[in-house]
């Protein structure tokens, strides 16, 4: 027990800049374990957000890459254990189990982290011989992580639940500078949205109570992230529920994302696209409050970082977020897909910019009590070591 546990982790880093790319990248950076050796092989296979979730052979090539370099890993370092990223589409999922059982085969103890809310109605829209699949690639792991209790509920039936784990994101509150300007000395207001400019995210109702409000108020809207207009790709983020409204209202739910997009400078929107995380942090520094009326979450990584910089948050009681922002506390919580309550929630926001101010100071604390990436890694530590040497003491 005098040499550390090496851990694999198999994970994918930006590009593209995404919230499992981001945590990942940040995991990383800052692991610094003296009992646990970390080696990295990355296992992006796009380089664009929008490209996700395709099966080409493109795609077939960079896996096949991809896994080669997974198993000169395995048989070069040996690791105890492996950790991997579970998808929760069927082609990203079948991928998944071909390196879990790499792993195996290499006697490799695997940990796997889910960063979503859908893994319940994927499995449900599976084929009987495909859930087999599934079931059967889970059986083969040690720990599965998610990332809030709340979000342990989709596994339920899937995988046992003494092999449930909670690993929630974590944040280097450093690298948020401070806040420059109050809320109330601003003029405009400047709302902040990050994440796929898609109907899954609530850019739609988005769209719609923004147009009210700047009307209303000196206001700007700054937008990252990246348009998906692949519709496979865009309804693979939706839950089931809304999966066959989206299938019918596509056309119309697309073009309307489009227009309000192409008339950007006279609604005094301002899109950035992708961005790195460092300017991500300066535009959430200078940003009044960040809106994402998510459809669906995991643990939102860019709520997180808005409330590190200290901003008030109004977003959807989806995935973690229902556990991570109490209404009225740390921002506002509203119904999916509801544009009047958006609006209305923003409004109550923009009309109280001293309590916005105070939110966001309040924001910046807890995530500093309670979502440090040093917490999260010692956890993780904590994981790997037990699985290797149970309770011991190194």
């Amino acid at each position: 027990m005098d040499r550390p546990v090496r851990l694999l982790v198999a994970v994918p880093t930006p590009p593209p800049y995404a919230g499992p790319e981001v945590g990942m990248e940040a995991l990383l950076r800052h692991w610094s374990s003296k009992r646990v050796q970390l080696f990295h092989v990355r296992t992006t296979l796009r380089e664009s957000n929008a490209e996700k979730g395709r099966l080409d052979w493109k795609g077939v090539g960079k896996f096949i890459r991809v896994w080669w370099r997974y198993w000169r890993a395995l048989w070069r370092w040996c690791p105890q254990v492996v950790f991997l990223l579970l998808s929760s589409s069927w082609v990203g999922f079948f991928r998944d189990v071909l390196l879990i059982v790499t792993a195996r085969l290499c006697r490799s103890r695997i940990f796997v982290q889910y960063r979503g809310g859908n893994f319940s109605d994927f499995y449900r829209s599976r084929s009987r011989w495909q859930q087999g699949i599934i079931r059967w690639g889970l059986q083969h792991v040690r720990r599965v992580f998610v990332q809030s209790e709340g979000l342990r509920e989709q596994f339920r039936g899937i995988v046992p639940w003494e092999r449930l784990g909670v690993l929630p994101n974590g944040i280097c509150i450093a690298a948020f500078p401070e806040r420059r300007r109050k809320v109330a000395e601003r003029t405009p207001y400047r709302l902040l949205f990050v994440g796929h400019i898609a109907f899954a995210k609530g850019f739609r109702e988005l769209s719609r109570a923004y147009r009210q409000l700047v009307q209303e108020f000196p206001l700007e809207l700054r937008v990252v992230g990246t348009r998906i207009t692949h519709r496979q790709v865009a309804r693979s983020f939706l839950p089931l529920p809304w999966r066959e409204y989206y299938d019918t209202h596509a056309d119309e739910i697309e073009a309307e994302i489009d227009r309000f997009l192409s008339q950007a400078a006279v609604h005094n929107v301002r899109l950035l696209g992708i961005v790195s995380p460092s300017a991500v942090y300066e535009q959430m520094v200078e940003a009044d409050l960040l809106v994402l009326p998510s459809y669906s979450e995991g643990f939102s990584m860019a709520v997180l970082e808005a409330m590190a910089a200290g901003l008030p948050v109004v977003v959807t009681p989806v995935g973690a977020l229902k556990e991570l922002v109490v209404d009225g506390v740390h921002g506002k919580i509203v119904p999916v897909g509801d544009e009047e309550k958006l609006a209305a929630a923003l409004r109550a926001c923009l009309q109280q910019p001293e309590w916005m101010q105070q939110v966001g100071e309040h924001n910046r604390r807890v995530v500093a009590e309670r979502y440090t990436l040093e917490r999260v890694l010692a956890r993780l530590e904590e994981e790997v070591w037990r699985a290797v040497w149970g309770d011991e003491s190194p």
